[in-house]
């Protein structure tokens, strides 16, 4: 009984009605290759059984067809939904994903980073700690890097940054309740050591010294827990509501600190808004659950997903293109967590 033949790159190329360089780039994922061209060699590769030795490409190319993903926090739905627009955007150009959660651990940063570094992974997709900043400077230097929602200033960085306008979020949930008669605001964020806590702070300070009201170190409704965590939201909202003068609204600067903030107020019975205005950045899940309808800013985390995977997809194939930034606008949603003061 005769073995049957194995097709060739060169089999492919003919049914495809292209030359065997098309086929190696299309094979090795190469995103500069045309759309309808790259379709006809994938039809091939399936019309002949062709099978790559995928062993011998990685070696000969130094490539591994694999994406490394960091997060700060997977179990943030956010960041969920993120995670799976980003490995779907990947899969579609032929590249795996692997995917970590640095739980705001400075250490644990780094040893997924060098982990994937050992890996060979193509590309790193980053929502840094903040704490790690030179160690991802040189790092940008030697392989793709986009930064998704915290980015590094500095021009020795090379890479691209995906990420909301976070000062003009909070500046416009500010500026509301100012509009509706709140003076004692508080605010909850994290430690400024990342460029997300930064921005919010910028936006809601600035929004308060338009209505003349100073954010001093002597404003007693300002609360920075270390991360953005729920048990920094549960933490701030006591000690606010301990204070002589409670705030009569309360922004929380993302929405896993909000969940922290909601509980505390829950189980010390502070109603919702009757007794406390609230409105947070990010998209409540399961607010149903809250008993509360919040008001929130919103931004798909598709939109975000998608722009970094294009980043990518194009910084691995040209390495010198410039660095590039997508910011986009949140909108605004007033729920019933807020009334007039």
């Amino acid at each position: 009984m005769e073995k049957a033949m194995s097709s060739t790159i060169k089999d492919v190329a003919r049914y495809a009605g292209v030359s065997t360089a098309t086929v190696s780039r299309v094979i090795n994922n190469d995103p500069n290759v045309k759309p309808q061209n790259a379709e006809k060699v994938r039809e091939a590769i399936k019309a002949c059984n062709f099978v790559p030795n995928f062993v011998a490409r990685n070696l000969k190319s130094a490539r591994s067809n694999t994406i490394g993903l960091v997060v700060s926090d997977i179990s943030n739905p956010y960041f969920t939904a993120m995670a799976k627009v980003i490995e779907s955007c990947l899969r579609e150009r032929g590249y795996d994903m692997l995917i970590c959660s640095t739980d705001e651990d400075q250490a644990k940063e780094v040893g997924y980073l060098d982990r994937f570094m050992s890996n060979r992974v193509d590309g790193i997709i980053l929502n840094t700690t903040g704490k790690n900043n030179e160690f991802i400077i040189e790092l940008s230097k030697k392989l793709p890097i986009v930064l998704i929602e915290r980015q590094i200033s500095s021009p020795d960085f090379h890479g691209d940054y995906v990420g909301a306008n976070n000062a003009n979020s909070i500046y416009s949930m500010t500026q509301f309740l100012l509009r509706i008669g709140h003076r004692r605001i508080g605010f909850l964020n994290s430690e400024l050591s990342v460029s997300t806590g930064i921005e919010r702070m910028e936006g809601f300070t600035r929004a308060m010294q338009d209505a003349h009201i100073k954010v001093s170190k002597e404003y007693h409704y300002l609360h920075e827990s270390r991360y953005f965590s729920y048990e920094g939201g549960y933490e701030g909202a006591e000690w606010m509501m301990a204070q002589a003068q409670p705030p009569t609204a309360l922004i929380a600067a993302n929405n896993t600190l909000a969940l922290g903030a909601l509980s505390y107020l829950r189980n010390s019975n502070i109603r919702v808004p009757e007794d406390i205005s609230f409105m947070c950045y990010g998209e409540l899940q399961n607010s149903a659950l809250l008993y509360i309808d919040p008001s929130y800013s919103t931004l798909s985390p598709n939109t975000m997903g998608e722009r970094a995977a294009r980043f990518l997809l194009d910084r691995m194939g040209n390495a010198n293109v410039l660095n590039r930034q997508a910011i986009f606008e949140s909108q605004i949603v007033i729920g019933k967590s807020v009334q007039n003061a």
